[in-house]
């Protein structure tokens, strides 16, 4: 028990839908300003099963690296949802969870969002059930009633590029041909300044030799 939320069984949370009926007909609204939650502990296959995907999901992980044996439940109440959960429950949607994380992370929390299967929350699934004012406190309810055992997530190695695959051969670069260099171009030297270059010096010979 907790300053922050009350000790509930399953006989006190139906004296409470008993109360939540006669008030919420009166005034709806200011009931629901009360913003109450249920926390329930739990280790049902089912339920955990769903919080091990949701981890993984976004985590980006296979499922089958997660393992955990237990969660809490934090659940937003009315008469509605506790007559539900007094009976065959209802199945959880963005409800959130907590467990306890690895070493050195402490108490985490994660919503059923993530998850693709979304399990059946009733009340004869939780073996220790509180009720709060606030979502806040389900971290300090798992801790003061949990088993502390904290989640185990096998690490692996992402494979980000196809050259980093073990027994993937990498594929050696196409080496890239030099680039041909350009042609030299002899320029030409126009007929008429060789003639002329001739003529000169065939006079200049013929004067020499008289």
């Amino acid at each position: 028990m907790s300053d922050r939320y009350l000790d509930i069984d399953e006989d006190g949370l139906s004296k409470l839908y008993d109360g939540l009926s006669i008030l919420e007909p009166l005034d709806h609204d200011k009931v629901q300003e009360f913003d109450l939650y249920l926390y329930g502990l739990t280790q049902s296959e089912t339920i955990v099963d769903a919080a091990r995907e949701a981890i993984a999901d976004n985590a980006d992980i296979d499922e089958s690296d997660v393992q955990l044996a237990e969660v809490a439940v934090a659940i937003r109440i009315g008469s509605d949802t506790i007559r539900a959960l007094l009976g065959s429950g209802f199945r959880a949607k963005r409800d959130e969870f907590a467990y306890v994380g690895q070493e050195g992370e402490g108490i985490r929390t994660q919503s059923f969002a993530f998850s693709h299967f979304k399990p059946t929350l009733a009340v004869s699934e939780f073996s220790q059930m509180s009720i709060a004012s606030s979502d806040s406190w389900l971290s300090d309810f798992l801790k003061q009633y949990g088993n502390k055992q904290p989640v185990e997530i096998k690490q692996n190695v992402r494979r980000t590029e196809e050259a980093t695959q073990p027994g993937v051969p990498t594929t050696p670069p196409t080496p890239v041909a030099p680039a041909s260099p350009a042609p030299t171009v002899t320029p030409e030297i126009p007929a008429q300044a060789s003639l002329t270059g001739g003529l000169k010096l065939a006079e200049a010979i013929e004067e020499f030799l008289g």
